[in-house]
């Protein structure tokens, strides 16, 4: 389970999403925990490899 770098709680659902950007690789999503760390997540596009 990945969890936040600052306050060690789990990077799950709930948490905010900055900002979302798409990629040639997949989504890039910006997150922001209960904390206030940004935390970027690249969801990859099915098939590519």
């Amino acid at each position: 389970m990945n969890r936040c770098h600052r306050c060690g709680s789990p990077q799950e659902p709930p948490y905010t999403v900055v900002s979302r950007h798409f990629t040639s690789e997949g989504v890039l999503v910006y997150t922001r925990c209960a904390c206030g760390a940004l935390r970027p997540r690249l969801l990859r596009y099915d098939g590519l490899r």
